[in-house]
């Protein structure tokens, strides 16, 4: 129920917008933090170095009241040199302690108007110190050093240093916890994207799952139909090889049946008119004429019915039928065709599908391959005829065949109605190679003696 509803929200036109809008919010508030934990970062550096200088500010004051109580005891000038360096490396420490603790605490919540007092004052008692030790007023100097109020000085000076830097510190805590706060809402929020994506990715995923599971089903549908169409259409091209050899076979039949028996007759009849006592001359010529016509007509009916049903192949068998074909092609080409042949075993349909393969095949050598040689070849292996018409012409693209020219496609429909196959294999200027894979037929059973 939860996961259907889901997906129904999930398809709807304004999630996109949603989660576009989801995903710059996350963005935003992944700068925030990053700009946040930036400025903590920097501000927590900032402290380090404050206290940095803040030690060697302190380090310098410590170093200078030495060297000045050591010049106040022996008034020695290399112990004066001594305060004078410590003084000048003051003076340069000093400025960047009070800029670091500046920038620590822009909004002067830690004020350190107290530090700078205390330091200027320290800095003018021991130049009080010193100035009065070169006037040569030793003992009052030392009493000026052995004081308590120099003591004092330096402690308040320490503590306003430390109490300054502990405000910063409060402040950066605060800083810090703001920034974890920060990172726990960043977490929080980078979470939650990650589970929406995720979420989104897998109803993507199985929205494309489904898709291409029901493209696969409709995919296999349509190859069924496609396969289930093509079977058809190739029993229906096979029955219509079938059904116009049948009616070759017919027609030869009646050309041989009828015609030849009219033809026969007519010359009968014109052999026993020759036998008629005292016809003419001119007679005797027309009847001669007339018989040769007859003769000739008898040879253009048995062309004919060779054409429409080779008799050659019934009555010898397809080795001498194919080899009297090369032959007679050979004598029309003008060329040597050269054969190569091994007994097979086919069917008889198959043996006229073979048949007709090689006369369409010199058929078309001789229209359009302008060849010099051809070569014919029948031979089986296992349970598969293999043949093959190949020639030395002009060739051709078998990718632009013109259109109206159904010979090769012929020749496949032929092949595929006996479950066959054939390949076409030529290129321009290099002859023409067309092979056939046709079933054998099966091996009869011998013969069981009673």
């Amino acid at each position: 129920m939860i996961k259907s509803s889901i997906e129904r929200v999930a398809r709807t036109r304004w999630v996109m917008p949603l989660i576009v809008a989801l995903a710059i919010v996350v963005m935003a508030i992944n700068e925030s933090s990053y700009q946040h934990s930036n400025n903590t970062l920097r501000q927590g550096i900032a402290l380090t170095d404050a206290r940095m200088q803040a030690a060697r500010t302190l380090q310098a004051l410590t170093d200078a009241e030495t060297a000045a109580r050591a010049f106040i005891a022996s008034g020695n000038e290399g112990d004066l040199a001594n305060y004078r360096a410590a003084m000048d490396d003051m003076a340069v420490v000093r400025p960047g302690a009070f800029e670091w603790l500046i920038a620590l605490d822009p909004q002067r919540k830690a004020s350190i108007d107290k530090v700078r007092e205390r330091v200027v004052e320290r800095n003018a008692m021991l130049a009080l110190w010193v100035e009065m030790t070169e006037k040569g007023q030793n003992t009052q100097a030392q009493v000026l050093a052995s004081g308590d109020h120099g003591r004092q000085l330096y402690a308040d000076l320490r503590q306003e240093f430390d109490g300054v830097l502990e405000r910063a510190g409060a402040v950066q805590a605060r800083a810090r916890i703001s920034l974890h706060d920060a990172l726990l809402v960043n977490r929080v929020a980078l979470h939650g994207l990650v589970l929406v994506s995720l979420l989104a990715l897998s109803l993507f995923m199985r929205q494309i799952r489904e898709s291409d599971e029901r493209k696969a089903e409709e995919n296999e549908r349509l190859a069924k139909q496609v396969a289930v169409r093509t079977s058809a259409l190739r029993h229906l091209a096979g029955h219509h090889v079938n059904a116009r050899e049948d009616e070759r076979g017919r027609v030869a039949r009646e050309l041989h049946d009828e015609m030849g028996g009219l033809l026969t007759a007519m010359k009968l009849e014109l052999a026993r008119l020759r036998r008629v006592a005292d016809l003419p001359e001119t007679a005797k010529e027309r009847l001669a004429g007339l018989e040769q016509r007859v003769n000739e007509s008898i040879a253009v009916k048995r062309r004919i019915i060779e054409h429409l049903r080779p008799s050659s192949l019934d009555q010898l068998g397809l080795i001498p039928a194919l080899e009297m074909l090369c032959q007679e092609a050979a004598g029309r080409l003008g060329i040597p065709v050269h054969t190569e042949f091994s007994p097979v075993t086919l069917c008889k349909d198959t043996e006229l599908t073979a048949y007709r393969l090689v006369q369409e095949s010199l058929t078309n050598v001789q229209k359009y391959a302008q060849a010099r040689e051809v070569w014919v070849r029948l031979a089986q292996s296992g349970d598969a005829v293999h043949l093959s018409v190949r020639d030395d012409g002009r060739g051709f693209d078998i990718e632009d065949v013109p259109a109206g020219h159904h010979g090769l496609l012929g020749m496949n429909v032929r092949v595929e109605s006996h479950a066959g196959q054939l390949r076409i294999t030529s290129a321009p200027g290099q002859g023409t190679l067309i092979e056939a894979r046709l079933p054998a037929a099966p091996a009869a059973a011998p013969a069981v003696p009673d």
